[in-house]
């Protein structure tokens, strides 16, 4: 007995006690790498965003870059200024007329029973409008012609892979349209002085994301198009372009002040929306007298503003997925110094109408009013 109790007392002796304070080498081993595995995840997760929006920044890039070297070379197939031979200004009369002037969207191609719609037929619809405009300017005496660019010339592509490689269907879209208007803003200087407004749209946009800053909003076919016109036009007498504002523009006609939009910040409530976007002009101590815009492609003209239609008039999309329909038509004001008339001008029956000339062999086309017929379904999603 008493050896095994000397043994006993040996193996404690023997025994190691720790302290509650010092860790487990192994313990400390697990933590230190947890700790490290997380960092390179996090380090991981930031350099994948990163390279996603680098890929996204240089991809658009990329597009912009071919979208720019093929209009140039476009531009230099063209002598867009060329053998001009303008009228004298016409020295009297007190009305003018101004010309709404949206929602084209040239490039899209419509073949319904109920409608058809190509470059062609846009610009015979644009050569009966000419036809109207003179025809009021007569009537009335006018002088001159003041053109509202409303904004949504064009469609565009806005998926990444679209925007590089539908690079020259843009550009050559583009050119056609450029030559439609060139040749309307002509017609028009044969019997007027022209001046020329502008702003942008939402369809005609190049980013994916709808932009209200100059900066992001100016990224549009619409400043393109205006540029160029305004370029070709450069030192051509009795045409001017005035200016061009992101999403909103003012100017003036014999004493009346005009707003410009193109009508996508206009709520179900028109009057209602259209007195909250004056009024924030009245706080500034402008008082706009008529606001012109358009966007729904339907004519609605009231005592303080004008909606515009399209030069489409009804689509696939707004047939088949809207149960919408309408007629190609733009909006004509004939402004005195009393009166603001406005008047729908239907545009849907062109039979007998000459088309503009313009470069058909730059025909290019977006089909977007069908492709958004087809609502994208998952077929299987895997939620974490």
């Amino acid at each position: 007995m008493g050896l095994n109790k000397e043994r006993r007392t040996r193996n404690r002796k023997r025994q190691v006690v720790k302290h509650p304070c010092v860790q487990d080498p192994d313990r400390e081993l697990l933590q230190f790498n947890v700790r490290l595995a997380k960092a390179r995840q996090a380090q991981a997760d930031t350099n994948r965003i990163e390279r996603k929006a680098f890929r996204e920044h240089a991809r658009v890039e990329n597009a912009v870059t071919a979208y720019a070297r093929e209009l140039c070379a476009r531009l230099e197939e063209q002598s867009f200024s060329r053998g001009l031979t303008l009228r004298s200004i016409p020295e009297s009369g007190d009305a003018v007329l101004i010309v709404q002037l949206s929602d084209l969207h040239f490039n899209e191609r419509v073949d319904l029973p109920s409608n058809r719609y190509d470059f062609s037929i846009a610009a015979q619809r644009l050569a009966k409008l000419a036809s109207r405009v003179k025809q009021l300017g007569k009537s009335y005496g006018a002088r001159k012609v003041v053109i509202a660019c409303l904004g949504d010339f064009l469609n565009s592509d806005r998926r990444l892979d679209e925007l590089l490689s539908n690079a020259t269907n843009r550009s050559k879209a583009t050119l056609c349209a450029v030559d439609i208007l060139r040749a309307f803003v002509l017609d028009l200087r044969e019997q007027f002085e022209i001046e020329v407004y502008g702003i942008t749209g939402n369809e005609s946009r190049v980013n994916k994301e709808l932009g209200w800053s100059d900066e992001l909003a100016s990224d549009s076919y619409d400043l393109m198009i205006y540029q160029i016109l305004k370029r070709g036009f450069a030192g051509a007498d009795g045409i001017a372009f005035k200016g061009f504002r992101s999403n909103e523009l003012l100017f003036e006609v014999l004493g009346r002040t005009f707003l410009c939009l193109h009508g996508h910040q206009i709520g179900a409530n028109v009057q209602k929306s259209v007195q909250e976007i004056t009024g924030k002009y009245a706080a500034q101590g402008i008082t706009v007298d008529f606001t012109l815009f358009g966007h729904l492609h339907a004519s609605a003209i009231g005592d303080y503003h004008a909606r515009n239609a399209s030069l489409v008039g009804s689509n696939a999309y707004s047939e088949a997925g809207l149960n919408f329909c309408s007629k190609a038509a733009q909006n004509v004001h004939v402004v005195t110094p009393g009166t603001i008339d406005g008047m729908k001008v239907d545009l849907q029956d062109v039979s007998g109408i000459e088309p503009y000339p313009f470069a058909a062999e730059w025909e290019a086309y977006c089909p977007k009013s069908e492709r958004k017929l087809h609502t994208p379904s998952v077929v299987y999603q895997v939620v974490v």
